[in-house]
């Protein structure tokens, strides 16, 4: 309990500060939801579930409807704190933080995604096996969440969704704990408004970035060598609407389990040496979201050369981007088959194309 209360007082702090950055602090929170669900087990795994996930959060929101955001119906967005019960005594507490991202304020039903970090006390120790705890491997975690919300403009909403929490192969094994559930949200304290600025582009526009990110995979056995991944890509994605794109990215990855002994799973001292041989070529394509300041996007491609062991050529990978700056991004990617991930990493991204300050269709109002 000690961990947990200190991992809740830290990351008090850093919502803090981050407001208090932007002079935007609300020490009181906006509002407060309780969830209910029950984790969906893989195989031999459902024995440890004994009861429904269940937990409670606060969250500091703030609405918009100019910019970006009228495009969406109007967006609530902002940062969350709280506890999750995984449903399992085995696995007991998570603390979780992160953000989110409503859609369709004005309008009976919107989008909901969330994405932040989760904490697990329990994970699997290599060195004491418990096959019961192969779903966690690393005590930090991703969270994304993805659903909908009735009744957005109301005091009272209702959300229906599906939690996941996962560390993208960096540590093994991943399995993953994914909860349907369903969320009661109660706004306990007027919403603020904030204008939005859409940092996009007028529509049939071009933006591009070249980015660089530095990541890792943990390969083999359980509790195995964590090999270090180098990405460098190019991407340009041709603006559909204030709200939608499509894209395309040629990589060229540097994959360190290139060099894993077949055997051993071990950094090989003959296998792969030539740093070329360890390069995989690429291209992709896929869809953009635009959410001003973030963006998501997911692509679909495959690598020409040295593909991953155990994986084939073609790969899945999902981005999100934030701007820091006009022509700075910071991103997060996963690359990942079928549902199994290859490595996840983050880097920066210098990028260029119109901003709202020259888009001519970009609503500069409250609705």
């Amino acid at each position: 309990m000690k961990q947990f209360a200190c991992f809740l007082g830290v990351t008090l702090i850093a919502l803090a500060g981050t407001d208090s950055a932007q002079a935007q602090m609300h020490w009181w929170p906006t509002e407060i939801s309780a969830t209910s669900g029950v984790w969906v087990a893989e195989g031999d795994m459902q024995d440890v579930v004994e009861s429904a996930a269940f937990g409670a959060h606060v969250g500091w929101m703030t609405r918009a409807t100019n910019g970006w955001a009228a495009f969406f119906g109007g967006v609530e967005h902002g940062g969350f704190v709280g506890m999750h019960r995984i449903g399992s005594s085995l696995y007991g507490w998570q603390p979780q933080l992160g953000w989110t991202l409503r859609t369709g304020q004005t309008r009976l039903v919107g989008w909901s995604f969330s994405t932040g970090l989760a904490y697990n006390s329990r994970v699997y120790n290599p060195e004491e096996p418990n096959p019961d705890l192969v779903a966690v491997g690393s005590h930090l975690n991703g969270l994304i969440r993805l659903g909908i919300t009735v009744a957005n403009d109301s005091p009272i909403s209702l959300g229906l969704g599906i939690l996941h929490t996962s560390n993208g192969g960096l540590r093994r094994p991943n399995k993953g704990i994914n909860t349907p559930h369903a969320k009661l949200i109660v706004r306990v304290a007027e919403t603020p408004r904030r204008k939005v600025y859409m940092d996009g582009a007028d529509p049939r526009q071009w933006r591009h970035a070249v980015g660089l990110g530095i990541g890792g995979r943990d390969h083999g056995a359980y509790g195995g060598h964590v090999y270090g991944v180098q990405e460098l890509f190019a991407q340009s994605t041709y603006v559909l609407s204030p709200r939608h794109g499509v894209t395309a990215q040629a990589a060229l990855v540097h994959h360190g389990a290139l060099r894993a002994d077949d055997n051993t799973d071990a950094p090989s001292d003959s296998v792969a040496t030539n740093p070329l041989d360890r390069l995989q070529p690429g291209l992709s394509a896929g869809w953009s979201w635009l959410f001003g300041r973030a963006r998501l996007d997911l692509i679909k491609g495959g690598v020409f050369l040295h593909p991953t062991p155990g994986f084939i050529k073609g790969y899945n990978k999902a981005q999100v981007f934030l701007s820091v700056h006009s022509a700075l991004d910071v991103f997060v990617s996963l690359r990942f088959t079928d549902w199994r991930a290859d490595y996840v990493s983050a880097g920066v991204a210098l990028r260029w194309g119109t901003s709202e300050r020259e888009c001519n269709t970009c609503p500069k109002w409250d609705l």
